[in-house]
């Protein structure tokens, strides 16, 4: 063989040497972006689940507020109910003992 035959044999092996090097970092690459897939999924699902498990926690506080709410509306609602029948009542026996008054202080004069 020549020396242009062996180099261009030496060259022919090196760039298939070299090819079979491309391909297996290749494969490595593709391998390493699927494991990459796989973690932003499993992160993704465990993200949706922790934002799921903290609304129906928000969820469940805003339903107990909007329940003591109503709660202290309708105790509101009695209360004023109470007031407004007391201050009837009250305005009434003390419309009754002034007249009451006025008229003993008429008839002791």
């Amino acid at each position: 063989m020549t020396d242009q035959n062996t180099n261009e044999v030496a060259l022919a092996q090196q760039i298939g040497h070299l090819t079979g090097e491309i391909r297996t970092m290749h494969q490595a690459i593709l391998t390493s972006l699927e494991h990459l897939r796989e973690d932003m999924r499993r992160v993704e699902t465990a993200s949706n689940a922790r934002i799921d498990r903290l609304d129906d926690k928000l969820t469940a506080r805003l339903d107990t507020v909007n329940t003591q709410i109503t709660d202290l509306q309708t105790e509101d609602k009695r209360i004023i109910a109470k007031v407004a029948r007391i201050g009837a009542f009250g305005g009434g026996a003390g419309g009754a003992l002034v007249a009451g008054m006025v008229e003993l202080l008429k008839r002791m004069n």
